[in-house]
């Protein structure tokens, strides 16, 4: 196999995992990606820094 090849299959399972998470979410009425990146936001009550936008 070459290094080409376990990148392709690389970016597909990356992205069969996200499908994968996004069907859970809304199965369960929850979209688990935002709530991961809201989890990661700070928890001042500005959020991200304007800057950042």
């Amino acid at each position: 196999m070459e290094k080409h090849d376990k990148i392709v299959i690389t970016l597909a399972l990356l992205g069969v995992a996200v499908i994968v998470i996004k069907l859970i979410g809304s199965i369960t009425g929850y979209d688990l990606i935002d709530m991961a990146v809201n989890a990661t936001r700070p928890a001042d009550a500005g959020g991200w820094p304007a800057g950042t936008h």
